[in-house]
């Protein structure tokens, strides 16, 4: 990060893995007082839609913890409010390592620094590819 290669997209090919490596990280710091501060605006304005109770599920409580840091999670297991939370949050910079499935970059324009992959083949259910 001190050589400013952000954003950082690491695609891993299972949302397990994604979620994985982004609790790794959750303890760094990516973002200033002020990022947080807009961070926390956006989340809270997106989530007025939603029901008290909805508001309190576990995974936006996980995620909020992560993106006020600077990192989050993109999969398919995610509810699409959280996944368009994240891709507004990483378009306006505000996160600063981002872990995703490869399905992230389909049909996104969301440019990125550096790009990891945590694996070179991919199991499709019979062969890895």
């Amino acid at each position: 990060m001190e050589r400013n290669f952000t954003p950082v997209i690491t695609f891993s090919f299972s949302k397990k893995y994604c979620e994985f490596y982004a609790n790794q990280m959750a303890e760094l710091y990516f973002n200033t007082g002020d990022e947080e501060n807009l961070v926390d605006e956006v989340f809270n304005t997106a989530l007025n839609v939603l029901s008290d109770e909805d508001r309190q599920l576990p995974q936006f409580e996980n995620m909020l913890f992560l993106l006020r840091r600077g990192s989050g999670i993109h999969h398919g297991g995610f509810l699409p409010i959280l996944k368009e939370i994240t891709e507004s949050l990483f378009g306006e910079g505000l996160i600063k390592a981002l872990f995703a499935k490869e399905t992230f970059a389909m049909g996104l324009n969301m440019s990125a620094r550096t790009v990891l992959f945590t694996a070179p083949r991919k199991f499709n259910g019979k062969d890895f590819r």
